[in-house]
């Protein structure tokens, strides 16, 4: 009987999803007073599930009248960099989110600010960077 039930919990933590990694990361200059918040956990299919959150966050435009949004960038080595998507940003709260998918487990997450809300590659105007590895 005891051999049964520590079987079927071996079976059951085997099945289930990994817990959540989280990550605490201030952002750079010229946006220095953001906080941002990332989680990443492995969803059932073995990919990665990148939620992000930035309190503080200026807007874009007051940074650099040129600057138009923040764009999220996913650069894994060997593979270049995708964006992930644009901060669905609060203009009101100053906060901006994004969720992602990626099916890299090592991967470095970069925000920057754009004047191009369509631009393929990041703009030199990096405010965070955080390397994220989740198994």
């Amino acid at each position: 009987m005891m051999r049964r039930s520590m079987l079927a919990l071996c079976l059951m933590a085997l099945t289930v999803p990994a817990c959540a990694s989280r990550y605490k990361v201030d952002t750079e200059a010229p946006a220095y007073a953001g906080k941002a918040k990332m989680t990443v956990k492995t969803n059932k299919t073995g990919n990665r599930e990148l939620d992000i959150h930035v309190d503080h966050l200026a807007p874009a435009h007051r940074v650099d009248p040129s600057l138009r949004t923040y764009a999220v960038w996913i650069s894994v080595p060997g593979h270049g960099v995708t964006k992930a998507g644009l901060l669905d940003y609060n203009p009101k709260r100053r906060t901006g989110k994004l969720s992602a998918t990626t099916p890299h487990a090592k991967f470095e997450v970069i925000i920057s600010l754009e004047s191009n809300p369509s631009a393929s590659t990041p703009s030199q105007q990096v405010v965070l960077r955080k390397l994220v590895a989740r198994n």
